[in-house]
């Protein structure tokens, strides 16, 4: 069993509050502790991928979810989505909050945010201190990767190393589906706010995961594409010259997905299949003109083919794909639409509902 209570010693920034009831890190405003405190889960790779085996699913808004990232994972969605957040020095958050349940009004609350934090959430609003990228996401993921990665090495029994693979000439590190430990998990990064600065935030974050070999990436030098168990991609704001200035990218771009199509420029597309791992789009860019009559019927033909023809080009670069934007409601048409994705050639479907896609849709 994972000992999940305690912060990896590779991220020494991080503190245990001195009160470590989950009901006081939940109640954390920001404000009372020199560390943000580490939000504990409860959680394995056995416990939740042991009978699950990987899907082309993308937890789209996965932070909405009652437990997000452990939801996503316990479907099999390999890809995975977090809208993040970083703010300059002396952000506050001040709101009176109500409790309509019992009629009651509490006093007015501040939130502190710390300049030296990314917080994850889809509306400015809702975002709260304790929800930050470290808790929600990268500290259970290097924990997952730690498991699936132990140190071992084959002896003859009276302690002597045998000749063979020990986990320091390991060339293949695992990934955390206990079925497929050779299934990449996608990580997206949404920036909401100043792409260069979140990236500058961002980027210490990443280093266990560099130092451990578990980040795919990309070395300009000699143009050498390297797996690794885990892809990091941004979407939504992107920095993309501190990216394509960097020449080993351990952090990838949201290519534009309605930019691979047959009479694209071919030096444009080999930009982004270096800067790249998937590339991207709404369904209203991708489709044009042919996109409202989507909103109620099912895919026609000249939008399937409209469709294909993005996933092809993109696939001839290297680059899966994935279609966001498409419609919500009604649950059949919903149905249709991914299967038809699917069918077509997207690599990662978009979904909302991971338990209605994962039941119906696979």
């Amino acid at each position: 069993m994972i000992n999940v209570f305690k912060p990896p010693t590779l991220y020494p920034r991080y503190a245990v509050s001195n009160d470590t009831s989950s009901a006081s890190i939940l109640q954390y405003n920001g404000s009372s502790l020199s560390e943000t405190p580490i939000l504990p889960f409860n959680y394995t790779i056995e416990g939740l991928t042991r009978d699950v085996y990987p899907k082309p699913l993308h937890s789209h808004n996965d932070y909405w979810r009652k437990h997000p990232l452990f939801d996503a994972l316990g479907v099999g969605a390999v890809s995975i989505e977090s809208d993040i957040w970083h703010f300059p020095k002396n952000y506050t958050l001040q709101r009176t909050t109500t409790e309509s349940t019992d009629v009651t009004t509490t006093p007015n609350e501040t939130l502190y945010f710390r300049n030296d934090e990314i917080y994850v959430g889809h509306n400015q609003v809702f975002l709260h201190p304790i929800n930050t990228l470290f808790n929600l996401y990268l500290n259970p993921l290097f924990q997952f990767l730690q498991y699936a990665n132990p140190d071992f090495e084959f002896t003859d029994g009276s302690g002597n190393a045998l000749l063979g693979e020990t986990s320091a000439t390991q060339a293949t590190k695992h990934s955390i589906f206990y079925n497929d430990p050779e299934q990449q998990v996608y990580l997206w990064f949404d920036f909401k706010t100043e792409p260069n600065s979140t990236y500058d935030a961002l980027k210490p974050l990443l280093k266990p995961f560099i130092d451990s070999s578990y980040l795919t990436y990309y070395n300009a030098t000699d143009d050498t594409l390297h797996q690794g168990p885990l892809v990091l991609t941004i979407t939504g704001n992107l920095p993309v010259e501190k990216v394509q200035e960097e020449s080993v990218r351990y952090v990838f771009l949201d290519g534009p997905l309605s930019s691979f199509n047959s009479s694209a420029d071919d030096d444009y597309l080999q930009k982004w299949s270096k800067l790249s791992r998937i590339a991207s789009g709404g369904i209203e860019e991708l489709l044009g003109d042919q996109y409202n009559t989507s909103l109620r019927n099912k895919f026609d033909e000249t939008q399937k083919e409209t469709l294909k023809g993005h996933f092809d080009v993109a696939h001839k670069y290297g680059l899966g794909t994935r279609v966001w934007g498409d419609i919500t409601w009604p649950l059949n048409l919903v149905d249709s639409h991914l299967a038809d994705l699917f069918q077509l050639g997207s690599d990662l479907i978009n979904v909302d509902d991971l338990q209605r896609a994962k039941n119906l849709l696979f």
